[in-house]
């Protein structure tokens, strides 16, 4: 069951962190991600601050847009193609895969890990990307516009304007590519989190020796916390009603820990799956893979 909070002129919310019932709502042909400035305070809120960050010349990011825009089905179709082809290859560089392992070995924190985990996400789309301290700072602005509702913190960053120039750096950083603007910027942070999370696991003793790739991958894996979806039409389903303009947030990391279900991190099979639902499992398990290697080698000498 999903769990509904309607407030006259303040919110138009339904909320579900079951894994069953997001799999429905993420199916639902009535929901899409068509965000408008109307609607009560919150929704306002919600949907204005994917309206003003997520977007690059205009136009809302891919992982944002509606189901029809920006050619479609076939362009996500292509995008997970692509990324997909490259999980079964090598997820990442030799280089990279290695500075990612010894961050693990040697329990790196989130900036350690940000400007490594930019590049392997990066390369997906420039094969010459690099993150550096510059663009992990970009990124950390750019996630904390679309989290924050502090208003003083709103404010400055509309009067300096740090927020649209932190976008215009990455963007031209991934050739202006949009997919890749929302993977440097937004999405590398899940995988820092996982990274952080495998770093954790590594110190426990022997975990290196006895837990393989998959299992560590699986373990590790952090979704996104919550995404958003605007009811487009009156519905009644199983997890609750909505109406014309409801926000349907769906809490997919809270879905996922209650079930360990690596379809649920990225809505794999739903007109908005996450095109990487395949390359990110392949490059945390490959990390793991190369750390518990890097151990032994040190073993030995």
């Amino acid at each position: 069951m999903g769990r509904a909070i309607r407030l006259p002129w303040l919110a138009d919310l339904l909320v579900c962190d079951d894994p069953a019932g997001i799999a429905a709502l993420a199916a639902e042909p009535r929901l899409d991600r068509r965000f408008s400035a109307s609607g009560p305070l919150l929704n306002r809120l919600l949907a204005g601050r994917i309206r003003r960050v997520l977007v690059l010349d205009g136009r809302p990011l891919p992982p944002v847009a509606p189901r029809d825009e920006d050619g479609g089905a076939p362009a996500r179709q292509l995008l997970e193609a692509t990324v997909t082809a490259r999980a079964a290859e090598a997820p990442c560089d030799p280089g990279t895969l290695d500075r990612l392992a010894e961050g693990v070995l040697h329990g790196a924190d989130r900036a350690a890990f940000g400007p490594v985990a930019q590049t392997a996400i990066g390369r997906l789309f420039r094969p010459d990307f690099a993150g550096t301290a510059d663009t992990w700072q970009a990124a950390l602005l750019l996630d904390a516009a679309v989290r924050s509702f502090n208003p003083l913190r709103r404010l400055r960053w509309r009067l300096d304007g740090s927020i649209e120039a932190a976008r215009a750096s990455l963007a031209e950083a991934v050739a202006r590519d949009p997919a890749a603007l929302h993977a440097v910027g937004i999405a590398v942070h899940h995988l820092v989190e996982s990274f952080v999370r495998m770093a954790a696991l590594a110190a426990g003793p022997a975990a290196l020796r006895s837990v393989a790739g998959p299992e560590a991958a699986s373990r590790c894996l952090v979704a996104p916390a919550r995404v958003l979806r605007r009811a487009e039409a009156m519905g009644e389903t199983a997890q609750g009603a909505f109406r014309p303009g409801t926000l349907v947030l769906l809490d997919l990391e809270a879905a996922r820990t209650r079930s360990s279900r690596r379809d649920i991190a990225f809505l794999t099979g739903a007109w908005s799956a996450c095109p990487a639902h395949a390359w990110v499992p392949a490059l945390l398990a490959a990390v793991w893979e190369r750390a518990s290697a890097m151990t032994l080698t040190e073993a030995r000498s």
